[in-house]
């Protein structure tokens, strides 16, 4: 089986779910046949790399046959990703060397550089890219990243920055109830449910876990086997948990709490299963009690001491003692 992340990447900006406004100001761009540099931010897998692809092979090869295209593609353009190469060299020897080389174009744009998590490169080697783009003005540069403070202020502001924002619950669901249909696969609601909470907005986090639980199952795919896959508390003990703390049953929560610990989840797991939980109801009062144990538990004092002071701050928060 093929990787579902990649036989169900849109090919056209019409099939892009999610971050209406970036998609309408590529349609613009595609409309003028003219981009500047752009610079994509925002979280994993809400579509940025997806989105470059189908505005570099729209730009670059829509004068082109369709046996033609893959070849011409690869003459003119170049994808890169900066976590596999952070320094310099990559910028000398890759980029510069591409983007100064002559192709047969007749187009504005010539060539176009996509560079996947330009956030990862060193201070010395954004400095060297600034100098490319000044000088190199047939090539037109696409930078990707997730943390845009980590990109160099004068890159920044050569570029037209777009923000791609989490997709919402609604749209992961369309999109992966349409995957499931077309390749016959299984899948309950809670399952589905599972799915979209867990990926929290990355929809290539949600198509792996599908993927992943076609592998171990053969049947139906219910929620068990989606805990199985991907080794996280069930949510529904986690509930459980915090309706017993809103009922004083304090030895209750505790033998289930003792349950889910004695099963080995990791303690980040745990703590993100009650982060998500007043996430999902919209209790300001649990989400106060489990960020600081959350912030101690991601230094590293995981233990089930921590979870016992959660405990009783949420029964604090929502007053029940």
């Amino acid at each position: 089986m093929s990787l579902l992340v990649e036989k169900y990447r849109p090919k056209k900006l019409e099939d892009v779910f999610g971050n209406t406004d970036a998609v309408e100001t590529l349609r613009c761009i595609l409309k003028a046949k003219n981009m500047p540099h752009l610079l994509f931010t925002g979280p994993p897998g809400t579509g940025k790399t997806t989105c470059a692809k189908i505005i570099a092979k729209e730009l670059l090869c829509a004068n082109i046959t369709s046996e033609e295209m893959k070849n011409h593609y690869n003459q003119c353009c170049l994808e890169l990703n900066a976590s596999d190469d952070r320094g310099i060299d990559v910028i000398r020897d890759r980029i510069k060397m591409f983007a100064t080389k002559k192709v047969d174009s007749q187009d504005a744009i010539k060539k176009i550089i996509i560079l996947d998590e330009a956030d990862s490169m060193t201070t010395a080697a954004q400095q060297a890219l600034r100098r490319v783009m000044e000088t190199c003005v047939e090539t037109r540069f696409i930078l990707i990243c997730n943390t845009f403070s980590k990109i160099f202020e004068p890159i920044q502001s050569r570029c037209a920055v777009l923000k791609f924002d989490k997709l919402d619950n609604c749209a992961i669901k369309t999109y992966l109830a349409r995957i499931g249909n077309e390749e016959n696969i299984q899948l309950s609601d809670d399952a589905l449910e599972m799915i979209i909470t867990l990926s929290d907005g990355d929809m290539r986090q949600g198509i792996n876990i599908l993927q992943s639980c076609i592998y171990f199952s053969d049947d139906i795919i219910d929620e068990k086997v989606i805990l199985k896959i991907t080794g996280q508390p069930s949510p529904k003990i986690i509930a459980e948990i915090v309706e017993s703390l809103a009922k004083n049953n304090v030895e209750k929560a505790i033998s289930l709490f003792d349950g889910l610990w004695e099963q080995k989840f990791d303690a980040i797991d745990l703590i993100q299963g009650f982060f998500r939980y007043g996430k999902k109801i919209d209790s300001y009062e649990i989400l106060k009690a489990v960020g600081p144990v959350h912030l101690r538990i991601a230094d590293g004092i995981n233990t089930k001491l921590q979870f016992y002071g959660l405990f009783y701050d949420i029964m604090k928060e929502i007053n029940t003692i």
